[in-house]
């Protein structure tokens, strides 16, 4: 599936199933290979899939994104991106909670 393709699905699924106005969401996608995303994730080998940086954008490992679950992976950070346009700030661990709790309901609906 081509990453445009996908966040166009991605994003309407965002604003039909939760809280957030996907609309106003602006975040870069940039899709490296295994070695450039290790480097920038975690300065060196890692099992980590994607990052979301602010004033970046979303890192995204090359993957196969017809599967399911790495479409979840994609979702997960742009629930961060919406995330950190919010004018209420939460803490980290609530953000990774709410991320996490979104991204599981995708994959059960």
């Amino acid at each position: 599936m081509v990453i445009t393709t996908l966040l166009i699905f991605l994003l309407d699924w965002i604003s039909k199933n939760t809280d957030y106005d996907a609309s106003v969401f602006n975040s870069k996608i940039i899709e490296l290979n295994t070695e450039e995303f290790e480097r920038i994730a975690c300065k060196g080998k890692c099992p980590v899939l994607a990052l979301f940086q602010e004033n970046e954008g979303i890192y995204l490992r090359k993957m196969d994104l017809e599967n399911l679950c790495n479409q979840s992976v994609l979702l997960h950070e742009i629930i961060h991106s919406l995330q950190n346009l919010k004018e209420i700030k939460i803490r980290n661990a609530f953000k990774e909670k709410e991320a996490y709790e979104i991204k599981n309901y995708f994959l059960s609906d």
